[in-house]
């Protein structure tokens, strides 16, 4: 049996997906888990119930379910840390994952930049007698990587479910956009994702090849087998979804668009495109790419808007855990100049992408982690707090239990005329009203100009200003931060 539906219908279904999980996004809070850290860079969990912080100094500090946190760090590389990382603050300690055995063998891998700038892979090993601290002296170079340039420096590192190690460089980093188009020579680790076996060393060196990666037997001397996709210019963070094998990637742009890009199954050889395009934009036709072998992001979002300034993306985890409701399945990542946190989900046919603004923007936010109940949890630090080595702090993403749109909250409110055409509406609520606020927001979560007028007990009269027709959300606000949302339809 066929079944037909008229794309009016279609579109306000679609409309309907949307704002739910625009209001779901709505209910989110962020509650400051543990103390605050300097620089916290990376976060990572060891398979137990502590989270473990990077700074960015040098040292690795334990995080308890309780929240507290040893004074004694888990691990201090401050030494062999690059120091300046106030004039040069992508370089210094970036990188963390644990060995997927490490309750056994109790290997965990590190990425920081050395006092020349390079990149170092080191693995280390815990202490046999305290869990709470790792042995400084078990360092075990992986691998060493020179960088031309200061910047883009990647730092991200994940195990997949096979044990191979995948680590993310950028392309180095300069004004004017990889200028040797290192992230498209295949005889160069820059721009790349690589896939290493640390479990099998082969050939003097610390790891092997895997057999399976896309360039380990391709014939040409001059490509490093080592690498699994090309084409990236800052994969800084970049996670596995354990549910499905696929691969996120948060691919830092350029000057003018930030992207997302999605390896289905996490195949090796794909190119994700830099520097010929970014995002979906050209950004240099000479760099030599054939665009029927590229990967496209499958979001992007431009640094230009009329509302907000964005600038680099930090990504990412698909949300596998339970207590955010009707989340379960998105993929969560953040932008660092202007504090939003995004979700991404699929509507069948898109990838649609909300956004949360949450009330701290003091923070830039550097990535995401999950525990070992996969709740999730995001990182940042006051970038402009070079005084006191730039406070961080964790933060778990909750549900904002004030919040609700059921039948019997007391912000409950009706919109009429809905549809409207002339922009002027009369919010009617079921009780007398207490409001802290009232917003509107597109559905990209950006606020929009209102004007409120005729206020009394139980009515608001609302006016837009010059809206294109689409879908927007009116939310109320009380005084006691109950929040209610309604949807509102501009012809």
């Amino acid at each position: 049996m066929k079944i037909y539906i008229s794309m009016k219908k279609f579109s306000l279904v679609i409309s309907f997906i949307i704002f739910s999980l625009f209001v779901s996004a709505q209910n989110l809070t962020l509650e400051p888990f543990g103390p605050t850290f300097l620089k916290p860079i990376n976060v990572k969990n060891a398979g137990d119930n502590r989270l473990f912080i990077v700074e960015q100094k040098g040292y690795i500090k334990i995080l308890n379910a309780d929240g507290t946190s040893p004074s004694t760090p888990f691990l201090d590389i401050e030494a062999l840390v690059f120091d300046d990382i106030v004039n040069f603050w992508e370089r210094g300690f970036l990188g963390l994952v644990f060995h997927p055995n490490y309750a056994t063998n109790g290997y965990f891998y590190v990425y920081y930049t050395d006092q020349n700038g390079d990149s170092i892979i080191a693995r280390y090993t815990v202490s046999n007698s305290d869990p709470n601290v790792a042995d400084p002296n078990s360092a075990l170079v992986i691998l060493k990587v020179i960088q031309p340039y200061d910047a883009h420096l990647g730092g991200e590192m994940v195990f997949d479910s096979n044990g191979y190690l995948y680590i993310g460089f950028g392309d180095g980093g300069t004004t004017t956009g990889d200028p040797e188009n290192r992230a498209q020579n295949l005889s160069e680790f820059i721009g790349k994702i690589i896939r290493i076996d640390v479990d099998n060393p082969a050939n003097g060196k610390n790891y092997s090849i895997p057999a399976s990666n896309p360039y380990a037997n391709d014939g040409d001397p001059n490509t490093l087998g080592e690498i699994w996709s090309l084409g990236l210019r800052n994969p800084a963070r970049f996670s596995i979804d354990d549910v499905t094998g696929d691969m996120w990637i948060a691919d830092t742009g350029h000057n003018s668009f930030e992207e997302i890009d999605l390896n289905v199954g996490n195949v090796g050889g794909l190119n994700f495109g830099w520097k010929c395009y970014e995002g979906n934009a050209v950004f240099d036709a000479s760099a030599g790419c054939d665009i029927n072998t590229l990967t496209f992001p499958i979001n992007e979002y431009a640094h230009s808007n009329p509302d907000i300034f964005r600038c680099a993306v930090i990504g990412g985890l698909r949300y596998r855990g339970s207590s955010l409701s009707g989340l379960y399945g998105t993929y969560f990542f953040a932008d660092w100049c202007s504090y939003e946190i995004f979700m991404l989900n699929w509507d069948g046919s898109n990838w649609v992408r909300t956004a949360y603004m949450p009330s701290i923007t003091s923070q830039r936010w550097t990535g995401f982690v999950e525990d070992i109940n996969n709740e999730i949890y995001i990182t940042g630090y006051d970038f402009a707090d070079n005084v006191n080595g730039g406070a961080g702090q964790i933060y778990k993403i909750k549900e904002n239990t004030l919040s609700t749109n059921s039948i019997g909250s007391k912000l409950n409110f009706s919109i009429t005329p809905n549809p409207t055409s002339n922009g002027k509406v009369l919010l009617n609520f079921l009780n007398n009203i207490s409001l802290k606020e009232i917003n509107a927001y597109n559905l990209h979560g950006q606020k929009i100009k209102i004007n409120l007028s005729s206020i009394n007990s139980k009515t608001i009269t609302l006016e837009f200003n010059n809206l294109s027709s689409g879908l927007y959300i009116i939310e109320a606000i009380s005084n006691s931060g109950e929040k209610f949302q309604n949807k509102i339809i501009i012809k």
